[in-house]
């Protein structure tokens, strides 16, 4: 049971504020708080609360919609499509006025206006002689934790705010506590005037993170049984408490904070690494913190929109794909041996659909690598050039070929319009089958063409291969979502789904933890625990060391940012990854990073319009 979405069915609508509708989202009465926007009882609180787990379903948060800000930027996703709005994030190209960070801004301040406004308004309950006089200890209890809740989500809303708004994160070469952060409100909101605030200092904001984090840390519970399966708990207060300090390179804090998320929560790695993106498995012990997905009645949808956004389907929306840059990250090298090139031309049905271009693949495996069978490269590059001929002669032999066997109306390089180049169908397609030493994760997160079956049509029962050239978003994705509508009676296959969004887990955990311990001079829980995470996903039995997958030496940087990528990839967590350490310039300048204004996004021009533009400034460069 989903608790968090199931209860958010009963809200008829959200809080009433009389406030700024862009900085804080219109707020109106919901149900079973009375009229006056006063909380009376422990039993209206726990719905104002589920009002403010509302903030996180906001399109440009976890709906789906976040990872066109963090996906883009570490070039993780290309984008397949041609709303500007969403293009202008792939290449650093956004401005003051984009519509998505202003909605992003909006969403996430949405998210602290809900659990300012819960929180407060319970504060006032636990003072009020009335409750005082007459509540049981366990009311006065449970008020606290949820009290507790509305501090967790407050907190998350302000360390994506600062990291995402704020002028430098702690790490910069030229930070300074003193230079701008973001607005912070953290009481009752009763007038707009309220909400026109100038930019708290980066320090404060850090302060209130910490702050709101810590409060969480100490009213929440430990658990909450299955009464309340997804509700923040003191092991994910304690988790984020540990990655701030990591922010803040206080890594004895942060090292100390991991180790009681982990005595506190309990948590445990999954044996199967795909288990935490799909349904059958939410809430499962790696799971720190998930957005709790439900999409239940055609008036109420808590679905997430990821496959609308971000699913592969070329034949309906198909607007992204994963850039073959992160793809060859998973890649050990690349073999074309006998008996792969054997089943290609036995069986060309199992790598590509198509009458015509099955024949075509068979003849390039035949005429370009017959005579490369068993040599190792590293990279697909390295493959492509084991051919040594002319490709346009090679086209014109394919052709004639065709036409001797009484083919007509093809032409290969019609067929393939990256016809001569790496990026190939048929070049693909042989390099996908040949890889070696590919990390397993890779087959978790990226739909493979000519390997995956996937959904192309509004029949239920009918699935196809996946037999695009490019690769597919697949975390949160299922195969077939629309098997997933048909069975949940959703209204017009609109493309959500019910997947929880887990944006924190254990994984995670032991690799920021093993940084830390590697910054404070203990290699071997450094080690360690990156090789938990290593052994996962190799099929190894995660606490037995001497696997064939360990850390053997090297830079334990290189090997622990290399690992996040493949554990991590298209959850979210990169970019800020990138920016701690300050490899975006290195990474991302031949794509237009610039050092000087990419490090942040900029204030939306529409807040500041309404704020007044000399009280919320700009950051410099905007």
């Amino acid at each position: 049971m989903k608790y968090i979405s199931k209860v958010l069915i009963a809200i008829v609508a959200f809080f009433s504020l009389n406030g700024c509708e862009d900085m804080f989202d219109d707020i109106k009465n919901y149900g079973g708080v009375p009229a006056d926007g006063l909380i009376t009882s422990v039993e209206n609180a726990q719905i104002a609360v589920n009002g403010a787990y509302s903030g996180l379903y906001g399109l440009r948060l976890f709906r789906s919609q976040i990872y066109y800000y963090l996906d883009f930027a570490t070039n993780e996703l290309e984008y397949r499509h041609l709303d500007e709005n969403i293009k202008m994030m792939t290449n650093y190209g956004y401005n003051d006025g984009s519509a998505f960070i202003g909605g992003y801004w909006k969403d996430l301040y949405g998210l602290v206006a809900r659990s300012n406004d819960a929180c407060s308004k319970m504060y006032i309950l636990n003072e009020d002689p009335a409750f005082v006089n007459t509540a049981t200890d366990d009311q006065k209890a449970e008020l606290m934790r949820l009290i507790g809740e509305c501090n967790f989500l407050r907190g998350l809303g302000y360390f994506y705010l600062t990291r995402s708004f704020g002028d430098k994160l702690p790490s910069h070469p030229n930070y300074n506590p003193n230079e701008l952060g973001v607005p912070i409100v953290d009481t009752l909101v009763v007038n707009k005037e309220q909400l026109y605030k100038s930019r708290n200092t980066l320090g404060e904001c850090w302060t209130e993170v910490i702050r709101n984090f810590k409060t969480a840390y100490e009213l929440l519970p430990e658990s909450w049984g299955n009464d309340k399966l997804g509700a923040a708990t003191k092991g994910a207060a304690a988790g984020y408490l540990g990655q701030v300090y990591m922010y803040l390179e206080d890594y004895k804090e942060a090292k100390k904070w991991f180790e009681e998320s982990m005595k506190t929560g309990k948590y445990e790695l999954m044996e199967t690494y795909a288990h935490n993106f799909d349904l059958d498995h939410e809430n499962n012990p790696e799971s720190i913190f998930e957005v709790q997905f439900q999409t239940i009645t055609s008036d109420v949808v808590l679905g997430s929109y990821m496959w609308r956004n971000f699913g592969p389907d070329p034949k309906h929306w198909g607007t992204v794909n994963v850039s073959m840059e992160y793809v060859n990250k998973f890649r050990g090298g690349f073999q074309l041996d006998q008996e792969i090139y054997d089943d290609i031309i036995a069986h060309p049905e199992k790598y590509i659909l198509q009458a015509r271009p099955r024949r075509a693949l068979q003849l390039v495996a035949e005429l370009a690598f017959k005579q490369s069978i068993g040599s190792f490269v590293l990279t697909q590059e390295d493959l492509f050039d084991l051919y040594t001929g002319d490709w346009d002669a090679l086209a014109t032999e394919i052709n004639t070929r065709f036409e001797n066997e009484g083919i007509t109306n093809f032409d290969i390089k019609k067929d393939d319009t990256r016809w001569g180049t790496v990026d190939s169908k048929y070049i693909k397609i042989i390099s996908s089958a040949s890889e070696k030493n590919t990390d397993p994760r890779m087959y978790d997160s990226f739909y493979i063409p000519n390997r995956d079956s996937i959904s192309y049509t509004w029949n239920v029962s009918k699935t196809e291969p996946y037999s695009t050239n490019y690769y597919g978003f697949k975390k949160y994705i299922p195969y077939n979502s629309v098997d997933s509508w048909s069975a949940e009676n959703l209204p017009g296959f609109d493309g959500y789904n019910s997947i929880n969004q887990r944006i924190f887990r254990l994984g995670d955990m032991y690799l920021q933890y093993a940084e830390a311990c590697y910054r404070e001079g203990d290699q071997t829980n450094a080690t360690e625990y990156l090789n938990k995470v290593r052994r996962r996903a190799w099929g190894y039995p995660i606490h037995t060391a001497g696997s064939p997958v360990d850390f053997a030496g090297g830079d334990f940087m290189d090997e622990l940012i290399a690992e996040r990528e493949k554990e991590l990839c298209l959850e979210g967590h990169l970019w800020f990854d990138y920016l701690r350490l300050n490899k975006a310039e290195d990474l991302f300048g031949s794509r237009g990073f610039n050092p000087k204004k990419h490090h942040r996004l900029p204030i939306p021009l529409k807040e500041r319009q309404i704020v007044g533009m000399n009280k919320l400034l700009q950051n410099d460069g905007y």
